[in-house]
């Protein structure tokens, strides 16, 4: 994934279609509501290189940024990128309705652009955690079930 500084609007460029919207709640002594709106990506004429619009309302710039990539769907993952960092950047606590305290609800992507080897080693990482996570639950779902079969089993006297 080619990754690019997001660029702002000029008054020349034509509205977004926003096809996202998310609305984060500001945890700080300002308080308010964060909206976060994510465009369709586009192909601008005579240009080969994919932009994919954001804006981020309720932080002070509510500019128009773009991402850029190579196709479509790499200029929406370098959009939602974008997003996280700059709400990260903004150092404001932010909550978004289905994330807990301090979750602005933006996933880290593991970037590409370090080579498929790096990419891979970061996403086997990442899935040794996360199954870290799971085999307590997941044990304690068998042992559940071994207990509920016990119960059900006919017995045979």
């Amino acid at each position: 994934m080619t990754t690019s500084k997001p660029r702002k609007t000029t008054s020349k460029t034509k509205r977004p279609r926003w096809i996202a919207e998310r609305r984060l709640e500001r945890r700080d002594a300002v308080g308010g509501i964060v909206v976060v709106r994510i465009g369709s990506p586009e192909l601008p004429p005579g240009d080969e290189v994919w932009r994919c619009p954001f804006v981020i309302l309720g932080l002070g710039d509510d500019s128009i940024q773009f991402s850029k990539s190579i196709d479509s769907m790499a200029a929406l993952q370098n959009a939602l990128t974008g997003i996280r960092c700059k709400l990260v950047q903004s150092g404001i606590p932010l909550r978004w309705e289905g994330g807990e305290e301090g979750d602005p609800g933006f996933l880290v992507y593991v970037p590409s652009a370090f080579g498929l080897a790096f990419q891979q080693r970061m996403e086997k990482m990442i899935q040794a955690e996360i199954e870290e996570l799971v085999r307590p639950i997941s044990e304690r779902h068998e042992r559940r079930e071994a207990r509920r079969k016990a119960r059900a089993k006919p017995r045979t006297e």
